[in-house]
């Protein structure tokens, strides 16, 4: 059997993002961090519940890639080169991306590494709060969180999500919140607006879930510089 051919960065990878860049993308305030517990998900290997820790927040990380079949060494091996793909896919499609967050291509792979560090430290030391889990089924209680984070899989890769999976996805989590879900970037690794988020804000509207799409102080991924919000409370 042939292998898919996806456009843009292809296979889903093992991300690494800096708290500080979770901070950007999702326009986070201290009163969002300390107003009750906080979902990522998914978090792959980035640095976001580390950082978040330290400023006394409640966070737990969920993703697929913690199963107990793949070892912690072999998780921050394969997001170490899962960051170096990802560096060499900016580095080999410049026209992609916005330069101001990042200085340069160094900048970039040292700022993702030193977030898989900071995974690899803080996995080991709370295990307990990296928990495997993947869309649209979740190893938790309704309204469990009081904000959920979601960035770079859903809208990111529309050649492995269709329309069904993206509100299966969606709703679910609405469901394990309390009170927001905000889910960036609304584009994928080439750029273009996934084209179904009208469409998804029409059938949340439809279950109850009030819906924003809010810029937000941030763009890497060019026109790559809005969220989605929605009411989990619907």
């Amino acid at each position: 059997m042939s292998t898919p051919a996806y456009r843009g960065l292809g296979d889903i990878i093992v991300t690494a993002r800096p708290f500080d860049e979770y901070v950007a993308m999702f326009d986070l305030r201290p009163t969002d961090l300390s107003a009750g517990p906080v979902l990522d998900c998914p978090s792959g290997a980035s640095g976001f519940a580390a950082g978040a820790r330290a400023v006394a927040c409640d966070v737990t990380a969920v993703d697929p890639v913690y199963a107990d079949m793949v070892s912690h060494a072999d998780l921050v091996a394969r997001a170490r080169q899962d960051t170096a793909f990802g560096n060499q896919y900016v580095a080999d499609t410049p026209d992609t991306y916005v330069w101001g967050f990042f200085r340069d291509l160094d900048d970039h792979l040292s700022r993702r590494m030193a977030a898989v560090d900071a995974f690899d430290r803080d996995r080991l030391a709370n295990p307990d709060r990296y928990v495997a889990g993947a869309l649209p089924h979740l190893p938790f209680s309704d309204d469990s969180f009081d904000l959920v984070l979601s960035s770079h899989l859903l809208f990111v890769y529309p050649d492995h999500f269709d329309a069904q999976a993206h509100l299966d996805g969606v709703l679910e989590l609405a469901r394990v919140a309390s009170g927001e879900v905000r889910m960036f970037p609304l584009v994928d690794t080439t750029t273009r607006p996934w084209p179904g988020v009208e469409e998804l804000r029409r059938a949340l509207a439809a279950r109850g879930h009030a819906t924003e799409v809010r810029p937000v102080p941030y763009e890497f991924i060019r026109n790559g510089d809005a969220m989605l919000v929605i009411d989990g409370s619907g």
